[in-house]
């Protein structure tokens, strides 16, 4: 092999073994739940959560690097954080190891399908930068909510939630508000009369005690 072959094989290796690291990064020990639509299935343990996160003030149009040099994005994980958040469900208080994924549009209102037992929203956050082995740079979402979801709910609509951020990307204030009604009008032209979305407002998760 003359030394042309031997250094684009060798680059060629290079840029597997960043992809296969980012990739490990991002989703290792995880699950990336799916958006519905109307083509849906929702199971007797599935629901479908609605909602909206904001980001005050919204991301600029260059504000996130997610194409680190030298990495092949092969999972598309970038685009999977282009003005999105990444918000983690669990079926107890506090995140674990294993992660339940959503990744929300930010601003806009989003329809998600999540095991019906998840009913704590445990932790979130917008990548701002990947490197090579994942996030550098992240805006970290206060959570620590539960949802009120009950036997039978097949679709539930937890709230808005707005995040501001100072220029540090902090965040400073966390405000929750109820558009119910927008999102009722949203979910029927997505789903029609398939499914009845329930008001199910997130609640801060009551400190343990002792």
């Amino acid at each position: 092999m003359n030394s042309f072959q031997h250094a684009t094989t060798g680059h060629r290796a290079a840029f597997l073994v960043m992809a296969v690291l980012l990739l490990q990064a991002c989703t290792m020990g995880g699950q990336m739940l799916k958006e519905a639509d109307s083509s849906s299935i929702i199971a007797d343990n599935e629901i479908i959560v609605v909602g909206t996160i904001e980001l005050i003030p919204a991301l600029g149009k260059e504000e996130q690097e997610l194409s680190p040099s030298g990495v092949i994005d092969l999972a598309g994980y970038g685009g999977m954080n282009r003005n999105r958040a990444m918000i983690q469900f669990n079926n107890q208080p506090e995140a674990s190891n294993y992660k339940f994924l959503i990744n929300p549009k930010l601003d806009e209102m989003f329809f998600f399908k999540i095991p019906a037992d998840l009913k704590y929203v445990v932790d979130g956050r917008v990548i701002v930068e990947l490197g090579r082995r994942g996030a550098v740079s992240e805006i970290l979402l206060p959570t620590g909510l539960k949802i009120d979801a009950r036997p039978g709910d097949k679709a539930v609509y937890i709230g808005n939630l707005k995040y501001t951020r100072d220029d540090f990307n902090s965040i400073t204030g966390v405000k929750l508000t109820d558009e119910y009604k927008s999102a009722v009008r949203q979910f029927r032209t997505r789903f029609g009369g398939k499914y009845k979305l329930r008001k199910a407002i997130v609640k801060p998760i009551p400190p343990r005690s002792g």
